[in-house]
């Protein structure tokens, strides 16, 4: 009895010391991140930032797969079919809060399958005009769209961007042409050339223009200020609220990742958002850093869910223009 005893409390002990020393040596080989965004835009390059950090955090190579096309949902699958504890997905909260709304049956499911690990930055969005347009206000651009309706045309990036400002005009009777685009780099030139008006996109995508005095910011659409456009003010301060997105992206697991390694990984990342030096380098290419954890990612994507509802009963986001 005494010795089965002194088994049983053996086995007890490695059972609780098992999974930390397995812990401890995580990650034993490549991690690799899926990127649904091309390589070159801005969130590729955030996420490059943190993938050079958390290899040296770890000890292991870090490497970004960018998986593109069919509004993200490609990468997503890719990283959903790995079922691999050292595969991780880099997304926007619109992989889970729009896809479902875009795609009648997609492959995985976004709660079960998209394991929220923590937050990581949020893209600078913002509200760009031609300066052929004589307005320097929201309320101006109203007036002058409300006078020429259907003279104008707008462009935005995808998803967000296109169903917010789509339902912006929705709710104040106004009229635009949509020009739709398959090139990311495009819309900015022809908003310098006045081929169209107005863009509702990404800080990096419309800045070209701006700097060379060929276009002007009218606000931030993202809920704070933006580092690099201090004087900038956001649409919640102008009081058009019912133009701000929240451009946030974060770190994904798969449904098979531990809670005990995702706590670990958010740890990492929270610590490489507070380096002011990876902070300057993200906000220099047009992100705000967030806090790097699970709560304000889950916060972050339920806001979005809310809003979408809201949008989706004004347009068809199917077919937002």
């Amino acid at each position: 009895m005494r010795i089965r005893l002194l088994l049983m409390l053996l086995l007890c002990s490695l059972t609780s010391i098992l999974p930390n020393a397995a812990m401890a040596e995580w990650p034993d080989r490549v991690v690799k991140i899926v990127v649904p965004f091309p390589p070159g835009s801005a969130n590729d390059s955030a996420v490059r930032i943190f993938a050079d950090v958390l290899s040296r955090k770890w000890g292991k190579p870090v490497v970004v797969e960018n998986r593109t096309g069919a509004e993200g949902t490609i990468g997503v699958s890719s990283f959903v079919a790995a079922q691999d504890d050292h595969t991780l997905l880099y997304t926007v909260g619109g992989s889970i809060s729009v896809a479902p709304l875009l795609v009648d049956k997609l492959t995985y499911d976004v709660d079960r399958d998209l394991q929220p690990i923590a937050s990581a930055t949020s893209i600078v969005l913002t509200l760009a005009v031609n300066s052929g347009l004589e307005v320097s206000s929201i309320p101006e651009l109203i007036e002058v769209l409300r006078a020429n309706p259907g003279k104008y045309v707008w462009a935005s990036g995808p998803t967000l961007p296109r169903f917010v400002f789509a339902a912006f005009l929705k709710r104040h009777g106004l009229a635009m042409n949509y020009a739709s685009y398959r090139d990311a780099a495009q819309p900015q030139a022809d908003l310098g050339e006045g081929r169209i008006q107005i863009l509702v996109t990404s800080l990096s995508a419309s800045l070209s223009p701006v700097q060379a005095g060929k276009a002007r910011f009218l606000a931030i659409i993202n809920p704070a200020r933006a580092a690099t456009l201090p004087d900038v003010k956001t649409v919640r301060e102008l009081a058009y609220p019912e133009l701000e997105i929240d451009g946030l992206a974060g770190f994904f697991g798969g449904r098979a990742m531990s809670d005990a390694l995702r706590d670990r990984i958010a740890t990492d990342i929270a610590a490489v958002c507070a380096d002011p030096d990876v902070r300057r380098r993200i906000e220099a290419g047009g992100h705000q850093v967030l806090a790097g954890t699970r709560a304000e990612l889950q916060a972050g994507i339920a806001r979005q869910r809310a809003w979408l509802g809201e949008i989706n009963q004004l347009i068809n986001i199917r077919d937002a223009r």
